[in-house]
């Protein structure tokens, strides 16, 4: 847990922490990111990043609920001013997939994926971050389908399906097997074979 009080001197330090800590996870493999590689990162000394944060993993826990807060902020909205449903479709994908194989944020939820099991507080960030990852997919699909679209249980399921194979073309990517960009597009047909018309629903071209 997080050790030190909340003031916002306080806040600007820990962010500061955070992103010492992504910028240190995109430069090496997470095992060497130690306390003061994120230190160095953030332009501070080991003991200052302890006063905040009371172990290596606590502040990755916290650098993994900063990131997905990032990603999550204005996400929503942004989509819903994309009017074309397979635009709009391309676009959660590209926001959701590694922008490349050293995303931080991807090399992070690596490692918390592996201590679910035993980490409470990575699991509980995970389960929060995917519940609004798959709102805005369900929402997106929906628009894409328009009144072709299955009901909720289909929905929910469908849902489930297309992130599972987005967290597998994620992992050819951090593999350096897939470009983002032949990745994106892999989704984007896969996706148009999950809402193939023999299901009942197709992407809307209007």
């Amino acid at each position: 847990m997080e050790i030190a009080g909340r003031t916002a001197r306080g806040d600007a330090r820990r962010r500061q922490i955070l992103d010492g800590a992504l910028a240190a996870i995109r430069e090496q493999a997470l095992a060497d990111v130690q306390l003061a590689s994120i230190a160095a990162h953030a332009g501070l000394k080991p003991n200052h990043v302890l006063y905040y944060f009371s172990s290596r993993e606590d502040v990755l826990m916290a650098t993994a609920a900063h990131a997905e807060d990032q990603l999550a902020e204005g996400r929503s909205e942004r989509l819903r001013q994309i009017p074309a449903p397979e635009e709009r479709l391309r676009a959660y994908i590209t926001a959701y997939l590694p922008k490349d194989r050293n995303d931080p944020v991807w090399k992070l939820w690596m490692e918390a994926w592996l201590r679910f099991s035993s980490r409470d507080g990575f699991a509980q960030i995970g389960w929060e971050a995917q519940l609004g990852w798959r709102s805005d997919l369900i929402e997106t699909a929906l628009h894409a389908m328009g009144s072709r679209a299955p009901t909720d249980d289909e929905m929910t399921a469908l849902a489930r399906r297309f992130t599972f194979l987005l967290d597998g073309i994620a992992l050819h990517v951090l593999a350096g097997h897939l470009e983002t960009g032949d990745a994106i597009e892999t989704a984007m047909s896969a996706a148009q074979s999950e809402l193939r018309p023999s299901r009942g629903y197709v992407i809307d071209s209007d």
